[in-house]
């Protein structure tokens, strides 16, 4: 079936322009002014934006925190992403104890099989011998180009240390994969931890207990594994001014933020619910937020992406010790409308929100052509949204399964339509069809 949208202004990432947009089954056959289509579904678009689908490169659906689970798994996750816009989200494996990469991406695929958006994957490194490296090769064959690390969180068997990451670094730089790091040093996070009472129940000392100073020092010893092995690197959730300048000094780094650290800071703790925002890195300063504002603008920032890891207001529970509260927050589907209606309200160029939310993401983690652009040949993802329904009088009911938001009373801009490869999935803010997401590889471009 074909569907002609027509008086639509289409949201590039390098121009905003008024055009038409045909497409059949799940590819874009036409762009350009007055289309016309015999037998078409044709739906006027005058006065709207149209985005290409939204990318969120930084999901976690599902996944072991603490002595539970985030609260999102792949279908109700997938079904909050479509409502906010976005078609695409890059998850992460889990790499089990004895357990294979190859497995590890196998079994993740499996449960996102009950996707309703499309997704692909990170694959996650928390143990590195000779097997796993020898895998390395193999696993980016398969579609899976970025491997991630991190370089604290040791209590939970997560870290790496710096030189069996340069060992890493220097696999994936022969093969053409990408380095993602969680970038807080963990020695300088235990040092913090030993100077506060691990009996208080303040949720302020998760924040006391990461200091940006942990930040700055990965960066710059990730910098320079960088520098030596060649190896492109991704810093994940960059939260501070002080990381922000680190990361500075190295241009060739690529760098992701968040909302919650665009949007919020760390008085938040003091809330009643302040434990519902912990989360790490933890939330900084108003002055971490502007500057990270300033590097969205000036594109030092190449991403934003959620880092969606939500929890119910029972899955926190109160009056327990800091160290002990799960990490993480949700934010899949205030991805597109928040940053849209931030934007429009400092009259910031949407091109370069395009660029950020979708676009950037496509060419960094090889899904380019076929997502992240307008563009003929390209999967039929597109956003469309009236600007001038800017609401606050949201709840997170509306917008997925979880009922705790840190967004709560901001403005957001919800979109009207969204089509995922060609199909209509989301009509007035409402779900209509479960059509099973795909599995999108790596090297995309190889294979158009």
């Amino acid at each position: 079936m074909k569907t002609l949208l027509t008086n639509g202004k289409l949201v590039h990432p390098d121009r905003i322009e008024p055009a038409d947009i045909l497409f059949s089954d799940d590819k874009i056959e036409a762009v350009g002014q007055s289309l016309a289509a015999d037998g078409a579904e044709k739906i006027d678009c005058t006065g709207r934006l149209i985005f290409p689908g939204i990318i969120d490169p930084h999901t976690h659906f599902g996944i072991p925190i603490k002595d539970g689970r985030s609260a999102d798994d792949f279908a109700s996750g997938s079904r909050a992403a479509l409502l906010g816009g976005v078609t695409t989200v890059i998850d992460f494996t889990s790499l089990e104890r004895g357990q294979s990469l190859a497995n590890s991406v196998a079994s993740r695929r499996k449960l996102a099989e009950v996707a309703l958006c499309d997704y692909s994957l990170h694959c996650n490194v928390t143990r590195l011998d000779d097997n796993i490296l020898a895998e390395i090769p193999e696993i980016i064959d398969s579609g899976v180009s970025s491997f991630k690390v991190f370089t604290t969180y040791r209590e939970g068997g997560l870290y790496l240390d710096y030189p069996r990451i340069e060992e890493l670094a220097g696999v994936l730089s022969k093969y053409g994969g990408l380095l993602m790091v969680h970038a807080e040093d963990d020695g300088i996070l235990q040092a913090a931890r030993e100077k506060l009472d691990p009996d208080s129940t303040d949720p302020s000392l998760h924040g006391v207990s990461r200091p940006a100073a942990a930040e700055v020092r990965a960066i710059e010893k990730i910098a320079a594994i960088v520098t030596r092995t060649g190896c492109p690197a991704y810093i994940v959730h960059l939260s501070s001014a002080a990381g922000l300048a680190a990361a500075g000094q190295f241009p060739e780094l690529i760098l992701e933020t968040c909302p919650q650290y665009l949007l919020l800071d760390n008085r938040r703790y003091a809330d009643s619910d302040g434990r519902m925002y912990v989360a790490s890195p933890p939330l900084r300063t108003p002055f971490d937020n502007l500057s990270l504002w300033q590097a969205v603008q000036n594109g030092q920032i190449a991403t934003l992406g959620t880092d969606h890891c939500p929890f119910n207001l029972n899955d926190k529970k109160a009056h327990i010790p800091f160290a002990e509260i799960p990490n993480g927050m949700g934010g899949v589907s205030l991805l597109f409308p928040l940053l849209l209606a931030e934007f429009l309200q400092r009259s910031w160029d949407l091109s370069l929100l395009a660029r950020l939310l979708s676009a950037n993401a496509a060419a960094i983690f090889q899904l380019a052509p076929t997502k992240g652009c307008i563009a003929v040949g390209g999967d039929a993802d597109l956003v469309i949204v009236d600007p001038d329904r800017s609401t606050r009088d949201w709840t997170p009911e509306q917008i997925g399964t979880i009922d705790w938001t840190p967004y709560r009373g901001m403005a957001a801009i919800f979109p009207e339509r969204v089509y995922l490869r060609g199909r209509l999935t989301v009509d007035k803010e409402t779900i209509l069809a479960h059509a099973p997401g795909q599995f999108i590889t790596a090297h995309s471009a190889d294979q158009a």
